[in-house]
């Protein structure tokens, strides 16, 4: 963490940490082109060389840059007791709990009209901070808690979070490409105690709703995959896995690639946006959240867009870019959170479920609105 310097782009998977400095920035390229333009600019820079950053939930807009000497390391270390300790802090909400749960009570009714199975909604938190932030004093926290991620997005302007959601991976491997990838839906907040985690936990696994959403996300992340793939490994029933404030379900999918082999941010496309983020059917899943989203002043940005990294072998690493905020300057911090709606949710439950998945960002400022 000692050697982030601003304007860096750092990424840290479970098993390394990637460090971007003093390299080429590549922008204003859309997803529908850009692995095309990255496999053409990678071909001709020395061998090594990695492009690594971010791509807007809507795909119009990225900020990537291509680096020929990346600082390698280990997984970020996880740091239990750290803070920023930046309070006191003024806190918006954007749109409002009461006017959140309207857009979520609407979602919830065109889905019984039968216009779409899924939508993912979200809402944001502007934080105002009486005392400066700092890049590495967040990371510091959210270390070890996920993909952690930090991506100038402009002047003075960095996303930052620690996202648990693996899009996917590609490695190669004596010239076979295998890659894995990670859906996580339907979701519950920890319990308070280890009794009442353990409840929580069992009563996600047993939860019909939860399953049918997670179900919904699954089957599409399969069917965009499958084309590409042989071998292709989808197991019958999720798992559980825990973050510091949540419960997910989770699918571990793994496949072997066929031949000719894409490359990852290709693979990143074919399944952009995912049930998991958008909804399903997509088209009326997007129509929706561009209605009930801009109605409610929230503006994704590169909220629950990709952030990761490739080579100019295709291989690299994307994870979905979620448990994350936009550091605008050194006091102002836009936090963003969203729930899938499906037939059977509840917009209290669904309100809740923002709240928590707020909580690792507010942790990192020692901010506790919601307890």
């Amino acid at each position: 963490m000692r050697a982030y310097r601003p304007g860096d782009t750092l990424f840290a998977g479970p098993t390394a940490t990637l460090l971007a400095h003093n390299g080429e920035p590549l922008t204003g390229v859309s997803l529908d082109y850009l692995p095309d333009a990255l496999a053409a600019l990678l071909a001709h820079r020395p061998t090594g060389c990695l492009a690594v950053g971010a791509v807007s939930f809507d795909g119009l807009a990225c900020h990537l840059t291509l680096c020929d000497t990346v600082t390698r390391a280990g997984p970020l270390p996880r740091q239990h007791h750290f803070r920023c300790g930046v309070n006191p802090v003024t806190i918006t909400a954007v749109p409002s709990e009461e006017d959140y749960v309207k857009a979520v009570r609407c979602a919830i009714d065109r889905i019984a009209a039968g216009e779409l199975d899924k939508a993912v909604l979200t809402r944001t938190l502007s934080v105002t901070s009486a005392r400066r932030l700092s890049v590495p004093g967040l990371l510091r926290h959210l270390g070890g808690r996920g993909y952690t991620f930090a991506v100038p997005i402009g002047a003075r302007r960095t996303l930052i979070g620690a996202s648990p959601e693996l899009l996917i991976s590609r490695h190669t491997r004596d010239g076979v490409g295998t890659i894995v990838a990670n859906p996580l839906a339907g979701s519950a907040p920890r319990g308070a105690g280890q009794a009442a985690d353990r409840q929580a936990a069992e009563a996600l696994l047993a939860s019909a709703k939860n399953r049918h959403e997670h179900h919904l996300v699954v089957q599409e992340v399969a069917r965009a995959l499958a084309p590409f793939c042989r071998d292709l490994h989808v197991p019958a029933e999720p798992t559980l896995l825990a973050t510091p404030t949540l419960w997910h379900l989770s699918t571990l999918i793994t496949a072997t690639l066929a031949d000719p082999a894409p490359s990852s941010l290709t693979l990143a496309a074919a399944l952009h946006p995912t049930p998991a983020v958008a909804g399903t059917p997509a088209k009326p899943a997007l129509g929706l959240i561009s209605e009930l989203e801009g109605g409610g002043g929230v503006e994704r940005g590169y909220y629950s867009g990709l952030v990761g990294w490739t080579d100019a072998t295709g291989d690299g690493e994307w994870a979905l870019a979620l448990r994350c905020a936009v550091l605008d300057g050194d006091r102002q911090l836009r936090l963003y959170a969203g729930a899938g709606i499906v037939a059977g949710s509840d917009p209290a439950d669904e309100l809740a479920e923002t709240n928590a998945k707020f909580g690792l960002m507010l942790d990192a400022l020692d901010v506790r609105p919601f307890r």
